[in-house]
């Protein structure tokens, strides 16, 4: 209820106080980009307080009713990250694997794939991580992105190595 109450409040306020010279139409575009605004940053107070399920309902809540706004790709991060630290790791590699898929040919598209190889390590998933650290090494466009995908790879080669030594 308060939260409608304030809503409120913010839309006369903002409606009084904007330039004479914005059409409705501009008006209702910064009203709903500062909304979506107010909603993520309580979707990031939820996690910083470590309330990892309301976070991650405040997110799917900002996705569904803010689907274009600027701070998408923030959020889907920090859905990830709600995700994972709720202890659901699949769910959080299908938001980064849908991260990828929506922003391949940018950097932070190409870190969300980094970031599925390496749950994948984590939940033993070796070989489809190796094989996405593998595409991350052969890609063009950030060479500090495929450098951490190579170190990886070292680290599982390293880790091979020890367990085929111990194994003899």
């Amino acid at each position: 209820m308060y939260k409608n109450i304030i809503l409120v409040l913010l839309l006369s306020v903002s409606l009084y106080s904007a330039d004479s010279k914005d059409s409705p139409i501009e008006v209702f575009k910064k009203q709903r980009l500062q909304q979506g605004e107010l909603h993520f940053s309580k979707a990031q107070e939820y996690f910083q307080n470590r309330k990892f399920k309301a976070s991650i309902e405040k997110v799917l809540d900002f996705l569904y009713v803010y689907p274009d706004h600027p701070q998408t790709l923030n959020a889907m991060k920090l859905l990830s990250e709600s995700y994972l630290m709720d202890d659901q790791i699949e769910k959080s590699i299908q938001v980064d694997l849908k991260i990828h898929r929506e922003n391949p040919m940018i950097e932070e598209g190409l870190i969300a794939y980094l970031q599925v190889a390496k749950k994948y390590v984590k939940m033993g998933k070796k070989d489809e991580a190796v094989d996405i650290f593998g595409f991350i090494t052969k890609q063009m466009f950030s060479k500090k992105v495929a450098k951490d995908a190579e170190i990886e790879l070292e680290q599982i080669k390293i880790l091979d190595s020890e367990n085929t030594v111990t194994e003899k």
